[in-house]
């Protein structure tokens, strides 16, 4: 009878290594190699979800092959040091979207944002519910014949105005900092990922504690070789530092062009030395052959946890073990479907910091310290329209402001400060 469990436990651990990997994306190795910019923004609250959906002791051996043939097409594999492109691979991805600079007698020239910081974090901003709370009743009776239109869709305007912070804003302390390491991993991030492989070291626990055996080690594998790599993670180029003129030159608007299937505005306002960085070079991977050979190590490693783990089981283990191991799979499994849609694992990430800083105060200072000269200031002013031309036409008055007299460039949105205040 044990014969027959230990092959039907065999070919369902298969059967949920193929479900599992369907499921698992190459989202986690991107947060692998660069836990600065994904879980820089933990904290206790976070831990629950960290838990359930961030373990990678799962069948991520599609995940990684897939990851492995991206790093092949930029010739980052076999090639010697400082050879191949780190961009549009999970050292450095490439949200694809693109942008143009607004100057006076110049055609606009589209470009790509590449790894631009701000973009995906204007698009976690909260979006409130606004209801003028009129009934169609009361609107009768207040004589407003036309009836409301119909929202079509919630649009949203999002203008970011980047400077040089002033000696008050440094010292303010209602202007938050958000920042963001370039160097090695801070503790919090160490302990967001100790926080998410819990449930391993939990099992692993109860492994030694009922069965005193070393297979312990095959829950505590994951988290070891992430600990190896968040400690020699690849540093990334900081923010640029002030050139010897303390004035940053004329700003410049800059359209960002979101997604369709994303339907929202970006416009950013700044001079080009302190914008042009996020478009460009800011965070790209400093060039370390000798680390980034190791990350690519542990990739390989975590994408064969899995296989290993089920030849492991369903040759060598005592049946109870293998139960085990087959139930915690199962876990990971439902954890890698759910992580899939959830927002809750972009919520630790740099960009979710920045959305939180912005929604609750409309400013924030950015850099690595507070006094820092490379640190800056960012200030956002967000509407929300009913209709995507709505949003369309906001965004021409908003760049077209300088042409003509002043006008409400938001309207007919609500108020900018209403509107953070209620989405807090």
């Amino acid at each position: 009878m044990s014969q027959d469990e230990n092959t039907a436990l065999a070919a369902l651990g298969a059967l949920l290594g193929y479900v599992g990997a369907e499921a698992a994306t190459t989202a986690p190795f991107e947060h692998l190699l660069w836990p600065q910019r994904h879980l820089s923004n933990f904290s206790l609250r976070d831990a629950p979800a960290v838990a359930l959906l961030m373990p990678m002791g799962g069948p991520f051996h599609k995940a990684a092959l897939e990851t492995f043939d991206i790093f092949h097409r930029h010739g980052l594999l076999f090639a010697s040091s400082r050879r191949g492109h780190m961009l549009g691979t999970a050292f450095f991805t490439e949200i694809g979207w693109t942008y143009n600079v607004h100057e006076a007698g110049k055609m606009p020239e589209i470009k790509e944002t590449r790894n631009c910081l701000w973009a995906p974090a204007l698009g976690l901003l909260p979006v409130p519910e606004i209801n003028d709370g009129k009934s169609p009743e009361k609107r009768a009776e207040q004589g407003e014949k036309k009836p409301k239109p119909a929202v079509r869709a919630r649009i949203s305007v999002s203008h970011l105005t980047f400077s040089r912070p002033t000696p008050g804003d440094k010292a303010s302390s209602e202007i938050p900092l958000v920042r963001e390491d370039t160097r090695a991993p801070s503790l919090r991030i160490i302990t967001a990922l100790v926080v998410a492989e819990s449930s391993a070291i939990i099992v692993a626990a109860v492994v030694v504690a009922v069965w005193r055996t070393s297979w312990a080690l095959l829950w505590l594998a994951p988290l070891f070789l992430r600990l190896v790599s968040a400690v020699f993670a690849v540093h990334r180029e900081p923010l640029s530092a002030p050139g010897p003129d303390p004035d940053p030159g004329p700003s410049h608007d800059y359209q960002v062009h979101c997604p369709r299937s994303n339907g929202d505005f970006m416009v950013f306002t700044g001079p080009p030395a302190v914008v042009l960085q996020f478009m460009r070079h800011y965070a790209h991977p400093v060039r370390s052959r000798a680390r980034e050979t190791l990350q690519l190590l542990v990739v390989i490693a975590l994408g064969a946890v899995f296989p290993l783990g089920l030849v492991a089981s369903a040759l060598f283990m005592p049946l109870p073990l293998q139960y085990v191991w087959f139930g915690y799979q199962m876990f990971l499994v439902v954890g890698l479907h759910v992580a899939r849609y959830s927002r809750r694992v972009a919520a630790v990430s740099t960009h979710a910091a920045i959305a939180d800083a912005l929604a609750g105060s409309g400013a924030i200072l950015f850099g690595h310290r507070r006094n820092d000269p490379e640190t800056i200031r960012v200030d956002l002013a967000v509407t929300y329209h009913d209709r995507h031309a709505e949003g369309r036409l906001a965004v021409e008055r908003l760049l077209n402001r300088h042409k003509g007299p002043e006008k409400d460039l938001l309207a007919p949105s609500r108020s900018n400060s209403e509107i953070l205040a209620k989405a807090v």
